[in-house]
């Protein structure tokens, strides 16, 4: 497969293409891997008593440690200096998503959260696809207004249910759409080396952004549970910096075309989830909106040609936001 980066006519070293390779089983394996722990972190972050503010502190600064003892130590190499324009900027953006995306799942019903956030490819086709040359058709809009319809029925079908509130659906919408906007500004910075380097000055950036956010509830900092701990380990190190590395590394074995799909794969997982771990009922009508939304972002994708992966790449960019 031929990648093709985006060029914005100036020379970096951060805008190198990145090499090609042949899809590899294990790069399969990993990315159906991460798609089943990406499901589970939802529910999981859901039957935790920690808020979501306290959530999204504890992930980025235990991820943005991590990242920092690794390229400091393991690495033995400063963070170059090219990365943090670009960092600062994203980083930013990250630190928000995250703060919106937690705060989603513990508002709203599981599935309307990540059913939402599977609406992104469509919103970067939309908004992202024209500004790296790619052609919106007559199918693609199709395909787009019946995935949003998707979600309309689902979020219909779920009101007055007690788990859902608008107010978390109307946050998963502010994830979905900072999470584009962060991904705009990544793929600026798509290189064949460091990776690393560049999701070490994002964490930091992202924690320090979403650090004032715990004053609203400061005392739910302290006095965790031992299930409240292993729920913040595995939502920082597993499905967050562990499941972020990953993903950045299998996209560079496995067709974005086979990548993307098997990302839809999330919402399905955290559904099923949800419904087993915090008894959350999904109705025939919830169902059959979610399999809409799934079958229309999925026939989008299908086949979409090689050279224009924008749309694809939004589903498995370098940290991705559906953890």
């Amino acid at each position: 497969m031929r990648h093709v980066a985006y060029n914005s006519g100036v020379s970096s070293p951060l805008q190198r293409p990145l090499s090609s390779a042949e899809p590899a089983p294990g790069a399969i394996f990993a990315v159906a891997a991460t798609v089943a722990v990406w499901g589970f972190a939802s529910p999981l972050i859901k039957a935790a008593s920690v808020g979501g503010e306290a959530m999204a502190f504890y992930r980025l600064w235990i991820g943005a440690l991590a990242l920092l003892l690794i390229v400091s130590v393991v690495m033995r190499r400063p963070v170059r200096a090219a990365f943090w324009p670009w960092g600062l900027v994203a980083g930013a953006l990250f630190g928000v998503n995250l703060l919106f995306f937690v705060t989603s799942v513990k508002t709203t019903t599981v599935a309307n959260a990540t059913l939402i956030g599977a609406l992104q490819p469509a919103i970067v086709l939309m908004v992202a696809g024209p500004l790296f040359g790619e052609t919106v058709s007559g199918r693609d809009i199709a395909c787009v207004a019946a995935a949003i319809a998707g979600v309309g029925i689902v979020i219909a079908a779920s009101a007055g249910t007690p788990e859902w509130h608008p107010l978390g659906d109307l946050l998963a919408v502010g994830a979905v759409v900072t999470f584009t906007a962060y991904f705009l500004v990544s793929k600026r910075v798509r290189a064949t080396g460091g990776t690393l380097e560049y999701m070490t000055v994002v964490h930091v950036v992202a924690a320090l952004v979403a650090s004032p956010a715990v004053l609203v509830r400061p005392g739910e900092l302290v006095g965790l549970d031992l299930r409240d701990v292993l729920t913040i380990l595995f939502f920082a190190l597993i499905s967050g910096t562990l499941g972020q590395v990953v993903i950045g590394w299998a996209h560079r074995y496995v067709d974005v075309s086979v990548s993307s799909l098997m990302m839809l794969g999330v919402p399905v997982v955290a559904g099923i989830a949800a419904w087993a771990m915090l008894d959350e009922q999904l109705g025939p009508l919830q169902i059959a909106g979610a399999l809409l939304t799934l079958a229309a972002i999925g026939a989008m994708l299908w086949r979409r040609p090689t050279e224009s992966s924008a749309v694809e790449e939004a589903v498995a960019p370098l940290a991705a936001g559906a953890d």
